[in-house]
């Protein structure tokens, strides 16, 4: 067995138990994985569904689900829904989860009512039973008559928010729906938020304005994401002030023309026997013109659509997607596609992704839609490695650093070079500001370093007495290369009051653990684990062995901070977060 698989045997394992899960719960997942083919459902879904279902057995109101685009959310939300809570008691029969589409896109809630209100299999009883889940559009939600009603006639008892960023401000439907009226009159509902980019709620927590507890979503080995385009160097900057329909003003008329990079780009699909290479234009007009020169040039070589909602384009946005599809798979044709305000999050390219040949991406202006755009609709579990992507090179960088560790959200030098790189917001209402605000501080009382040949000793144990048995065996066990050798990421330690990072969930790059080290009795406990919760201890634990490149700390153990209680100081920070989980200010 591979590193992989013998992580997501113990892991789903150690889940199940902390659930206190029944049989029938560990029999369909055996079932869902030995057919995953026929499924749709992976070992990484199973883990992501296990750990949010912890989170909610665990009381927690606010749950933010982080996963890599095309990386299976969906697959992790039906799994969840259907089979992890209702056996563990959190759903009854005839009651239900309310799956809300935050984007008021029609292809997107189809594609959401398929996926997830499909009937599921129950290896238990071998019968096929209704899903739980409930797919309602935001607008819809709203007014059926009300959102009160809505939960009433479903007796919902959980809502998920697909795409976070969308919507959230504090002049939008859902701030009105959900947190002026639901959790007036139903303080005790849950609310899970699922994207890849849920800036507006991490911000909230990070600033304290309400509790939310994060899952972070597995990357599986065979995942490839921007992460890996970077890191293969499949991604070309975009030009300064690039735009693939350039315009000159010729003796007091517009003339029109390919930009070179854009000729480049098709040249390069035409070296190709078949496959799609899209464009991303601003506007409908420019769209239909671009089109137009590139019929006139490519003629005998390629097709070229236009895709957006206006009635000029070809087609709608999914009907566009389905003919590419035929053309390119059922006809073997290259087809250049461009959008007008199309193909973003949600909307799945499919197998099409294996012949996918270039993209560009003009957007630059906010991390949400920059990297969720057409970069984002080239992730996913394919073995396509030849194709050209030209797009915000720094923009997709930094949310990489994201993709890799969601906590550098909270960096301020991040922030700071996003903002002088010209991004202007994270995601449509976390805007970056310049300003000050007043914020919590947690003063360190107490820094306790020990090795882990001390963590053997008596005197070992008698300092980390505020953590039962169970806890310390799981933190010796952290030590072991069967563990820090796979994917540790989103690793709970489950100790009442207690707090840790771990060196191996970290690349090396942005690992925290090191990067915390030199901590002192100086600096915000809150900063160091980016926890607002009232966490007595942390631990850092530099897990790796000293020999190992890994290392880069040379000491191989643990330092235990302890908090003091929380002061009230004044902090910069640069994001403005119009958001339904906090206040309509700077935050």
């Amino acid at each position: 067995m591979t590193a992989y698989q013998n992580f997501w045997d113990a892991e789903i394992e150690t889940l199940l138990q902390q659930l206190d899960a029944p049989q029938s719960l560990q029999d369909n997942i055996v079932d869902t994985l030995h057919n995953s083919k026929r499924t749709g459902i992976f070992p990484n879904q199973i883990i992501n569904a296990l750990r949010i279902g912890l989170s909610v057995k665990e009381g927690h109101q606010n749950i933010a689900f982080v996963a890599s685009m095309q990386s299976g959310k969906s697959g992790t939300i039906y799994f969840l829904c259907n089979y992890v809570l209702p056996a563990i008691g959190i759903i009854k029969e005839y009651e239900s989860i309310l799956f809300v589409t935050s984007m008021r896109d029609t292809d997107l809630y189809e594609q959401n009512c398929r996926v997830l209100q499909q009937e599921y299999y129950d290896c238990v009883t071998g019968n096929m039973k209704p899903s739980a889940v409930k797919v309602m559009k935001m607008s819809d939600f709203f007014n059926h008559p009300n959102p009160h009603k809505v939960v009433n006639d479903y007796d919902v008892q959980l809502i998920v928010r697909d795409e976070d960023q969308y919507g959230c401000g504090m002049e939008s439907s859902f701030e009105l729906a959900f947190f002026a009226e639901l959790r007036y009159r139903l303080p005790d509902i849950k609310l899970l938020a699922v994207s890849a980019t849920p800036y507006d709620i991490l911000d909230a927590q990070f600033t304290g304005a309400t509790d939310v507890d994060v899952i972070e979503g597995v990357r599986p080995p065979k995942y490839y994401g921007i992460s890996e385009m970077l890191k293969d160097g499949l991604i070309e900057d975009i030009p300064h002030g690039f735009k693939p329909l350039q315009v000159q003003e010729v003796k007091g008329e517009e003339v029109f023309s390919i930009h070179p990079k854009t000729i480049e780009y098709v040249n390069h699909l035409n070296t190709f026997e078949n496959g799609l290479g899209i464009i991303r234009e601003s506007n409908t007009t420019r769209a239909i013109e671009l089109r137009r020169l590139l019929k006139k040039q490519y003629k005998m070589q390629c097709t070229t659509i236009v895709i957006g909602s206006d009635i000029a384009c070809d087609f709608g946005i999914n009907e566009g997607i389905k003919e590419v599809s035929d053309l390119i798979l059922k006809r073997g044709q290259r087809v250049v596609l461009i959008i007008v305000q199309a193909l973003t999050a949600g909307k799945d390219l499919g197998i099409i992704k294996e012949k996918v040949r270039f993209g560009i991406e003009p957007r630059d202006r906010q991390l949400a839609n920059g990297a969720q755009g057409i970069t984002g609709r080239f992730c996913g579990y394919h073995n396509n490695r030849n194709f050209k992507l030209m797009a915000s090179k720094g923009l997709l960088e930094h949310y990489a650093q994201f993709e890799q560790d969601w906590e550098i959200f909270a960096d301020e030098q991040w922030r700071n070079q996003l903002f002088n790189s010209n991004v202007r917001g994270l995601s449509t209402h976390t805007k970056f500001v310049k300003t000050q605000k007043e914020g919590d501080f947690t003063p360190i009382e107490q820094i306790e370093p020990l090795t882990y040949d001390q963590l053997l000793t008596e005197e070992g144990r008698e300092s980390l007495s505020f953590i039962d048995d169970d806890a310390y065996h799981r933190l010796l066990d952290y030590f072991e290369p069967t563990f820090y050798d796979v994917s540790t990421k989103g690793t709970r330690f489950k100790q009442m009051g207690v707090t840790v990072r771990i060196a191996s969930s970290y690349n090396e790059a942005s690992n925290r653990v090191y990067r915390n080290w030199k901590c002192t009795q100086q600096d915000d406990f809150g900063n160091i684990f980016f926890k607002k919760n009232p966490y007595q201890y942390g631990i850092l634990i530099s897990n790796y062995p000293i020999d190992d490149d890994r290392n880069t700390l040379g000491f191989t153990g643990i330092k235990i901070i302890q908090s003091g209680k929380k002061e009230w100081r004044n902090q910069e920070t640069n994001v403005q977060n119009n958001s339904m989980y906090g206040s309509n200010e700077a935050a």
